[in-house]
């Protein structure tokens, strides 16, 4: 004869498993969130560096340009006032300076030009790694959404689980369930009532006893003798 708690057991383990898969898969939708927001910080951060350079070019223009109108300024008060100079030497060192700034005007104008394809260049890029992040953050904008959502649903099963659990529970003897429920907190997560195949546990792969074999082809639920999970044959 069948042991009455064997088909209770199993619709009570298949429901505990399913429970405890669901737990262990919540238990990593944190790791996966913080992955999704390092994700999205690390792309802002790009967007920002190259933000970041293109300002850092267009300062510099704007200081050469700053710089070529100082010294054009510089150069026009200069000729101004050379026509009031009386002294050569003044008006010598005058005209020096005017060429000097000449001199420098020129190089500043040939920086300048580097600099306009430079920015050009960066601006370029930046908008092009700005375009790409913003496909990257709203991907992981709905990753993100679609885990939280995730969440509520898992959690609402697991609740609904556990409230079901005493009715499925009630079905089981009270020593059985006992012995069940020490072999549920297993840390290997794994099943506590298992088939035996070929005359070996399900759970160990162990082979069992004749004796264990012999009350098992009863209908028996037995212990293994090598991992003591609970056993059952299939009668067929």
């Amino acid at each position: 004869m069948i042991d009455p708690n064997l088909e209770p057991l199993l619709i009570l383990q298949e429901a505990d498993l399913r429970r405890k898969g669901m737990e262990q898969r919540l238990a990593l939708l944190p790791k996966e969130m913080d992955a999704i927001i390092a994700r999205r910080d690390k792309l802002n951060a790009s967007t920002a560096a190259a933000a970041e350079l293109l300002k850092k070019e267009e300062l510099a223009v704007k200081q050469c340009e700053n710089e070529i109108a100082r010294l054009t300024a510089e150069s026009q008060k200069l000729q101004q006032q050379s026509a009031q100079v009386k002294k050569n030497n003044e008006y010598q060192a005058m005209l020096g300076q005017i060429a000097d700034n000449k001199r420098k005007i020129g190089e500043l104008e040939e920086t300048l030009l580097e600099k306009f394809d430079k920015v050009a260049e960066l601006r370029e890029n930046a908008e092009k790694v700005k375009r790409a992040n913003a496909m990257e953050l709203r991907s992981a904008r709905t990753e993100f959404e679609e885990l939280l959502e995730f969440s509520k649903t898992v959690k609402a099963e697991i609740a609904r689980a556990i409230a079901d659990r005493p009715a499925l529970a009630a079905n089981v003897s009270d020593d059985m369930l006992t012995t069940y429920n020490r072999l549920l907190k297993s840390k290997d997560g794994s099943a506590p009532l298992t088939k035996l195949d070929n005359g070996c546990c399900g759970n160990c792969h162990m082979r069992v006893t004749m004796q264990t074999a012999n009350e098992l082809s009863k209908g028996k639920i037995e212990h293994c003798d090598n991992c003591q999970h609970l056993l059952y044959a299939d009668q067929e």
